[in-house]
């Protein structure tokens, strides 16, 4: 949408669209009339089919002057789940933005497995200890679905200040933040043994960042998404740091790159664990399950 719109033209979500499709097409944007739907309802406050019963609905200049804003913002690729705020994780709505991992749903797969895990064990079994949480997505979905007490650890600030507002706004009273990096965030007076520990960790090899598409490249926080050691830098930390963490019955579960559970499973080995890999709805290597045996 052209800056500078005259007083007299009448912009509709129609025209908007008509318009702006083609524009973020040549910005590069994958699914540019999707997002400009999206644009629209969200600066409308509209569910997105209900824009197409108010096509031909005349736009006030505040709702002109949001849309102008979230294309510019999109049409530099950043992410839209940054420009609108929030992401649909697990049936909840968590806010998100610059600095915090944005949820993805083959995450959901690890939360399933927690929850079906956490089922069979007595309530005041129930530790869960989740690495990593950055929106607090896994923490605060396994809490809103089973009655559980949770520690959830990140070593950023921003990730964690997020989280907190997530849980508040979700209702959700049942969890203990931890800053700091891995098992060396827990604090004394916290558990020493979990039912449950689970992590999405950083596991992109950084040889394959040029790879990614701009909005994750260039706007997702890099310490969230990339790891040395050819992406395996944080389970070899995580795995040193499992002896004795995990009482009797309990579970880990580890995220893992769909091409390098093999090398994960060998740097988890070692431990002893009977391993279980689960897969996604795509049928990729998705998630590593560690029992006792």
């Amino acid at each position: 949408m052209p800056e500078g719109v005259g007083a007299k033209e009448v912009w509709t979500p129609l025209k908007i669209i008509q318009w702006a499709v083609p524009y973020l097409t040549q910005k590069g944007v994958e699914s540019p009339r999707l997002d400009v739907e999206i644009i629209v309802a969200h600066a409308l406050h509209l569910d997105r089919l209900k824009v197409y019963l108010q096509f031909d609905r005349p736009l006030d200049p505040g709702e002109l002057s949001a849309i102008r804003e979230m294309l510019k913002r999109r049409a530099l690729r950043e992410p839209l789940q940054y420009i609108l705020g929030q992401r649909e994780f697990y049936g909840l709505t968590f806010s998100v933005g610059p600095g915090v991992l944005i949820p993805r749903p083959e995450t959901e797969l690890l939360v399933e497995c927690v929850l079906k895990h956490l089922e069979g064990l007595p309530e005041e079994k129930r530790l869960v200890l989740d690495l990593g949480t950055g929106s607090g997505c896994v923490a605060i979905s396994v809490a809103k679905n089973i009655a559980c007490r949770v520690w959830a650890v990140d070593k950023s600030q921003k990730a964690l200040e997020t989280a907190k507002l997530n849980a508040r706004d979700l209702g959700t009273s049942d969890i203990e933040w931890r800053q700091g990096s891995w098992f060396a965030a827990l604090k004394p007076e916290d558990p020493s043994q979990f039912a449950i520990i689970a992590s999405n960790p950083p596991y992109i090899p950084l040889q394959e960042k040029a790879e990614l598409s701009s909005e994750v490249r260039d706007y997702e926080p890099s310490e969230a998404l990339f790891s040395e050691n050819n992406g395996l830098a944080a389970y070899v930390e995580i795995a040193q740091g499992l002896s004795g963490r995990l009482m009797q019955g309990g579970a880990v579960f580890l995220e893992i790159h769909a091409n390098g559970h093999d090398k994960v499973s060998g740097i988890l080995a070692p431990l002893g664990f009977k391993e279980t890999l689960h897969r996604d709805l795509q049928g990729h290597p998705r998630l590593f399950k560690l029992e006792s045996p």
